[in-house]
């Protein structure tokens, strides 16, 4: 019965974990594809940022629906590029979700 147990603590464990990792591989998607514009914190106070001025995203996207969001990474939007052919649509959905979140 014990073996049973510590077999099921040990999968809910990984389990739990799953978000985190999922949290840390938006986060990087974020960095490496948005932060240059709109900063890590997404305030979009970067040379970039300020240069084409992007919005404060952590007030703009806590006011944006997520398919507003997942369309503007997609299209792209003004100075803003297009990332429908560059990222998949699971991480379309992944970035609008963080990026409501910041």
């Amino acid at each position: 019965m014990a073996v049973g147990m510590s077999t099921a603590f040990a999968s809910f464990g990984r389990a739990a974990n799953e978000p985190d990792k999922q949290t840390a591989g938006t986060k990087n998607l974020y960095v490496s594809n948005c932060a240059r514009c709109h900063g890590s914190d997404g305030r979009g106070q970067t040379e970039q940022g300020r240069k084409y001025d992007v919005p404060d995203l952590v007030v703009e996207a806590k006011h944006a629906s997520s398919s507003k969001l997942k369309r503007i990474i997609t299209n792209g939007k003004e100075d803003m590029p297009a990332f429908g052919k560059k990222l998949t649509k699971n991480q379309i959905n992944a970035l609008a979700s963080y990026v409501r979140k910041l």
